[in-house]
């Protein structure tokens, strides 16, 4: 019996492998399907995460965080997807009689048959010991083995759904490729920023760039106005706008001015502390810009130096800190130098408008200094550049004018002398002589001829020359000087030699027309120098009784003037002194205001009229004097009773009276009135005074008048004297004709 049981059990085993090799390759399916239905389950589950994820974060561009949070609950998804696709149905025991309960259950035509014979099966290799017959097992596993291929052991896969999975990891596998095919870069930012959660940014189809001349960072000086200018590339938004906020805490938005196709411009007209500025439009990234307020560089201690051309023998001059145009000849150099209380990145001269010459700075980074040569006229600007990428707020300016040397100008004003003198008359002045890069040499010259009409059918006689005259100078001139500014004047004593005015020796005599004129020579060269001229002055020579007469004359005029002067203001004396006080004019009262203002204005009159008599005083005596008539002495005694007091009288005495009337019209004050009459007799003494001393110059004018009639008188009859000797002798000598 056993060894029957021993070789049906031996013959089964070796029938039965088909069917452990169904159940094997079956068991390997459904692992297979188990891995399918997962990956399929997971990739369907990347597509669902990819899509929204991609359109929300691509349209909001989500923070890190936001992003984190999704991935982690895509994450959780997943893992739970696996927990019970994956791992669960892997840690399940897929053995041959689980296999077999698989076939069965999907045919159940087999009722239990199957699972049977492998159990029997098993019976039967361990050879045990039961009720059962083994004969039935045995004819059990053989009718199975006999039905082997009519069991469907590949119903107890679900085919469709392993399917449905697969197309299911298939379309996403397409999705993706097709993703990646399109459009690679934005599959590759959105697994940076979902995935592997970088921060990295989707392109902008807008992009915002500061315009030219803003930079990220704005050096402004303070209470500069500030204009930012921002250019958008790509679609141009419809608005930008400006986020600000002063470092005080002030904070705000604006929107910014579109001035172009492309540009948006945003200004504020002062800034007084520091700023950050945004700009943002579209979905541009914000551009950030820094304001830092600053100082701007301040130009101190500069100095311009002139260096000449050689042939003008001057040494190099230094500008005046206050001079605003200045003059130069062709071939001289400017030399620049000067500090900044920055340090800077360049200094330079900037001369009209396409000339830039670098200055160099010093190690110390502050000073600066160079060397400039115009050419032409223009505009001097001198100028720098710190570190702040500024300029100088009022950058030092000055006009240059380049051109040939001018000859020199020359004003000689007359003083003390008019257009008669005599033959050894002194003419003084005041002499001007500018020129505009150095006087050399500063001289006059003279002619004299008779003043008197060519007789009937003679051409007139040609006008003598020129020739050189010796002046008098009150200070000599200094080499090389712009500006010659002193006192001038020409002795004609030293042509006229003996003091007879009409010998015939003199060369200026009587009658005669004396012309004189000043010039000058500048130190231009190389060449010959430039000489101006002033004007040609001429003077009638005439007799001394003649100029004595004439003076006389003028004197008696302004005696004459001032005895008017003093009549009108003994009248307005009285007419204060009979004015009613203003306070007891009852309704008559603002006319006698209008009187007393009206005296003391006629008082102020009075003051200029004794003032203008003392000068033309002055200068007829000045007059007397020059033209050698008063010795000088005589004249600065005359010139302490005459002139001086009238101008002591103008400048004090008249203006005091008047201030008095006028307060007495004020206040009604009589103590102010009689103060007022005081000082209206005193310019009375005073004017009389004066007006007594003016009698006697002129009785002096005509004494002196008489003295030179007497002595010429005296001179002529000696004269007469010694000739009718001479004639005498000669006659007595000679012998007497037959």
């Amino acid at each position: 019996m056993n060894s029957t049981v021993d070789s049906a059990a031996s013959a089964f085993f070796v029938a039965n492998p088909p069917a452990q090799a169904e159940l094997a390759s079956l068991r390997q399916r459904v692992r297979r399907g188990i891995w399918i239905e997962s990956l399929g389950a997971l990739a369907m589950l990347l597509v669902a995460f990819a899509l929204p994820s991609f359109l929300t974060d691509r349209a909001l561009r989500l923070e890190w965080i936001f992003r984190a949070v999704l991935l982690a609950t895509f994450v959780f998804v997943v893992l739970r997807v696996l927990r019970a696709r994956l791992v669960a149905p892997l840690r399940q025991t897929l053995d041959d009689e689980e296999m077999a309960l698989a076939v069965e259950r999907s045919a159940p035509g087999i009722k239990q048959a199957l699972i049977s014979s492998l159990q029997f099966a098993r019976d039967l290799r361990s050879d045990s010991r039961s009720v059962e017959s083994l004969a039935l097992k045995q004819a059990l596993v053989d009718d199975v083995r006999g039905r082997m291929a009519s069991i469907p052991f590949s119903g107890a896969i679900d085919a469709a759904r392993v399917r449905r999975f697969g197309a299911g990891l298939f379309a996403a596998v397409l999705f993706f490729a097709g993703w990646f095919a399109i459009d690679r870069g934005s599959l590759g930012l959105w697994a940076l920023r979902n995935l592997a959660l970088a921060n990295v940014d989707w392109p902008r189809y807008t992009t915002l760039q500061l315009g030219e001349g803003t930079l990220g960072t704005i050096a402004l000086p303070q209470g500069d106005a500030l204009t930012v200018r921002v250019v958008a590339d790509g679609p141009v938004p419809d608005q930008v706008f400006v986020d600000y906020a002063f470092q005080g805490g002030e904070t705000g938005t604006e929107p910014m001015s579109r001035t172009g196709d492309r540009e948006f411009t945003w200004t504020i007209d002062a800034v007084l502390a520091d700023m950050q500025l945004a700009m943002a439009g579209g979905d541009a990234l914000p551009l950030h810009v820094a304001v830092k307020i600053v100082e701007r560089p301040r130009i101190d201690d500069l100095a311009l130096t002139v260096t000449f051309p050689d042939y003008m023998e001057r040494e190099p001059f230094v500008v005046p800190a206050t001079e605003g145009e200045l003059r130069l000849p062709k071939g001289a150099s400017l030399a620049i130098a000067g500090k900044s209380q920055k340090a800077l990145q360049q200094a330079f001269a900037l001369f009209g408008s396409d000339q830039k010459t670098a200055l160099a700075c010093a190690a110390d980074g502050r000073s600066f200094a160079g060397t400039f040569a115009p050419t032409r006229s223009g505009l001097l600007v001198v100028d720098v550049i710190d570190r702040d990428a500024l300029g100088a707020g009022t950058p030092p300016k000055l006009v240059l004018r380049v051109g040939d040397d001018k000859p020199p100008s020359i004003d000689f004003r007359l003083r003390g002398i008019g257009s008669s003198i005599t033959a050894h008359a002194r003419i003084p002045g005041d002499l001007r002589v500018k020129d505009d890069f150095g006087l050399r040499e500063v001289s006059a010259v003279w002619r004299a001829f008779e003043d008197k009409p060519p007789e009937k059918g003679q051409a007139p006689l040609p006008e003598p020359a020129f020739s050189a005259a010796e002046v008098v100078y009150g200070e000599a001139l200094a080499k090389s000087a712009l500006r010659y500014e002193t006192t001038a004047a020409v002795d004609l004593r030293q042509w006229n030699k003996v003091d007879k005015e009409d010998d015939p020796s003199n060369p200026i005599r009587p009658g005669m027309l004396f012309s004189l004129r000043l010039q000058a020579k500048d130190n231009f060269g190389p060449g010959e120098p430039h000489e101006g001229q002033g004007e040609t002055m001429a003077f009638r020579v005439i007799t001394r009784e003649r100029m004595v007469e004439e003076l006389r004359r003028r004197q008696v005029e302004q005696r004459q003037e001032l005895q008017r002067v003093l009549d009108d203001e003994h009248r307005m004396q009285l007419e204060l002194q009979e004015m009613v006080n203003p306070a007891q004019a009852g309704d008559k009262r603002k006319l006698a205001e209008a009187k007393l203002k009206a005296l003391a204005r006629g008082q102020q009159a009075l003051g200029r009229r004794a003032a203008f008599v003392g000068e033309s005083y002055q200068r007829i005596l000045w007059e007397y004097e020059n033209n050698r008539l008063i010795e000088p002495p005589k004249v600065r005694q005359m010139e302490s009773l005459i002139p001086q007091p009238l101008a002591a009288v103008a400048k004090d005495a008249f203006p005091a009276t008047a201030r008095l009337v006028d307060t007495f019209t004020g206040t009604a004050d009589e103590a102010t009135r009689t103060a007022a009459l005081e000082g209206y007799r005193d310019i009375e003494r005073r004017l009389q005074a004066v007006l007594k001393e003016m009698e006697q110059a002129e009785n002096l004018a005509a004494l002196i008048q008489e003295l030179k009639a007497v002595i010429n008188l005296e001179k002529q009859a000696i004269d007469d004297v010694e000739r009718r000797k001479q004639q005498g002798e000669q006659n007595l000598f000679q012998p007497k004709k037959k």
